[in-house]
């Protein structure tokens, strides 16, 4: 099976850490047996001599990108689509169709494609399918979150996202939260497949804590909360932060302290907010940390903490579960989903700062199985996904897969 991957959601050389989720499942796809990939990640166009420090440094990356290069063994081609920011939005699924187009031809001429593969509704899935209907290729739309669940909620863009998911062959959910959003948006359930994302499990899995804190360089005794997302608003770091502020500096004689990883335009408001509330000792923004270091921060935690407003599938709560770490969350997309049981942590259905104060107080003093949460339902290996997409795609008709494969 040929298989071409659609979506911005992939890795570059200018962001490499970006859309690991879609590679990695990509990548056990290619493990399989008679499965071929390419993968097509459309960028905005904006002129290469536009590089002034004074711009976004989203449209001087763009600008930057290759038009073809290889993404840890995939060839990658990124075609240009006209995409003005914060213009013309309902267009942006055509753009970048007409972006593709000339480009996608060309492939299929020469490497014939079985299925497109298309990952966000919108506008990757628009452009997905519109592009499916001209070649004769079926379309399999994977919906990750943002896409459903903020555009569905957009009256412009809410027909166009409704449009996509009827057109296209398949569709995939990676939570049962997100497969009830796209049912009031007309799907057929009997088109939709929930398959959630996996992790590593050579990566993530229960280690020593002690051992994890010395490999980090934290010799020390302090209680250790971890998150793990980009410093944008619908994280909502700042709620966590408020909630350190509302424990007790010290609990059982040892400080708690937050630690949070990775990095994004509100650094500058998160430290301001940390110095106006004098917790510059107790909060540590780390800044991103490549993926193999990501383990050691998991098992060297005492209790990892999400606070977004929105999420699909959200990895790094798989991952801190693999790692046996428990998990207080925000009620959201399918976080409830990955924390079936109160075993692997709390759920919080009004994620304010004083009920996260509350829960991980109470969390800091509860005994904890991390071997039951590492074996946690809602946890699977990124090969298990794999197989289920191929027996999704094989029921559907799309492919046919030798026995030995199956």
């Amino acid at each position: 099976m040929n298989l071409l991957v659609f979506t911005t959601l992939w890795p570059n050389a200018e962001q490499p850490h970006f859309g690991l989720f879609v590679r990695h499942r990509i990548a056990a796809l290619a493990r399989q047996s008679d499965v071929n990939v390419r993968v097509v990640a459309p960028v905005p166009y904006f002129p290469k001599t536009l590089q002034a420090r004074f711009l976004p440094a989203s449209w001087r990356r763009a600008a930057r990108m290759p038009a073809r290069e290889l993404v840890t063994g995939f060839d990658t081609y990124h075609p240009r689509f006209f995409n003005p920011p914060k213009v013309g939005m309902r267009f942006y699924g055509r753009w970048m169709a007409q972006g593709a187009e000339a480009l996608l031809r060309r492939i299929h001429l020469e490497w014939p494609i079985d299925v497109l593969d298309a990952h966000y509704a919108y506008p990757d899935g628009e452009a997905a399918t519109l592009l499916g209907a001209r070649l004769g290729i079926p379309v399999v739309v994977t919906a990750r979150g943002t896409d459903i669940n903020l555009f569905a909620q957009l009256p412009h863009i809410r027909p166009r996202l409704a449009a996509t998911l009827q057109r296209a062959a398949r569709v995939i959910a990676v939570s049962q939260a997100l497969q009830e959003r796209m049912l009031a948006l007309g799907v057929s359930k009997e088109k939709i497949a929930v398959i959630g994302n996996g992790v590593d499990r050579t990566v993530f899995f229960p280690r020593a804590r002690d051992e994890a804190r010395q490999n980090l360089g934290l010799n020390l005794p302090d209680r250790m909360l971890l998150t793990v997302a980009s410093l944008v608003s619908l994280k909502r770091i700042d709620r966590l932060i408020d909630a350190l502020a509302q424990l007790p500096p010290e609990l059982d004689g040892r400080k708690t302290r937050l630690f949070v990883l990775g990095e994004g335009p509100l650094r500058p408001a998160l430290t301001a907010q940390i110095s106006r509330l004098n917790l510059q000792d107790r909060v540590v923004l780390l800044g991103a940390r490549p993926q193999a270091e990501l383990a050691d921060w998991y098992a060297a935690a005492d209790l990892f903490c999400l606070a977004s407003e929105r999420e699909g599938c959200p990895n790094v709560v798989l991952e801190a579960l693999a790692c046996g770490l428990p998990v207080i969350a925000a009620d959201v997309g399918g976080v409830r989903e990955l924390v079936p049981t109160p075993a692997c942590g709390r759920v919080l259905t009004e994620p304010t700062a004083a009920n996260f104060a509350v829960e991980i107080a109470a969390a800091l003093q509860a005994n904890w199985s991390r071997t039951a949460m590492a074996t946690c339902a809602g946890v699977c290996s990124w090969d298990d996904v794999a197989q289920e997409v191929l027996r999704y795609y094989e029921i559907g008709g799309l492919i046919r897969r030798p026995p030995c494969a199956r």
